[in-house]
């Protein structure tokens, strides 16, 4: 560790210089380790979040749900799958294979969702599907609905500026404070001794 810190002169950069080193590093430590987790599970998605009730009660919003890529003689009726919408707003959606029809050597995946009264229009094919839902962490993905629905705004965006600021300059702030601090206290004790 020592050493680690004399190559990057660490003693002599400013907290701010340290803070924005330590979010690179956090950055690209999280980059890395979402590479291997996307290649891991054989899907560019590998996480997903609920953003509708169609899967109540076996899903809910905000539950975080770990995909992952098989091959397409491994998706069986029952599976929940995610795929990619063509048909009602382009964005993924989380539903139930219901039905599966081989036509001419293609599978075709009918879905639905458990809160659904009928299946979704059409039918999947292997390309559209991004994965078979393998774990379901509950409530994790509320994170990153806050975060979205933050975004969505003027003030949110602003919110989010202010908080990132105070995280990379806010310890250099602090430190200034506590050196001016410490320098008011050292010259007050000198004042007051040559009073006496």
């Amino acid at each position: 560790m020592e050493r680690a810190k004399s190559v990057l002169k660490w003693n002599e950069r400013s907290e701010t210089a340290k803070t924005l080193i330590l979010v690179a590093m956090v950055v690209g430590g999280t980059a890395a380790g979402y590479g291997l987790f996307m290649f891991a599970t054989g899907t560019t998605t590998p996480l997903v979040v609920v953003t509708s009730e169609s899967m109540v009660p076996t899903l809910n919003v905000g539950d975080l749900l770990v995909l992952r890529r098989v091959p397409a003689d491994q998706i069986h009726e029952g599976d929940i799958i995610v795929y990619q919408d063509t048909w009602y707003t382009g964005a993924p959606i989380v539903h139930r294979v219901v039905r599966i029809e081989d036509v001419d050597g293609v599978l075709h995946f009918y879905t639905k969702g458990d809160a659904n009264s009928v299946e979704d229009p059409g039918d999947r094919t292997y390309d559209e599907i991004v994965g078979v839902v393998v774990l379901t962490i509950p409530w994790v993905g509320n994170i990153s609905l806050w975060l979205r629905s933050l975004l969505s705004t003027p003030i949110g965006i602003v919110t989010i500026i202010l908080i990132f600021g105070l995280i990379l300059f806010g310890p250099e702030l602090f430190a200034r404070a506590a050196d001016t601090e410490t320098e008011e206290s050292k010259s007050d004790a000198t004042n007051s001794e040559d009073h006496d």
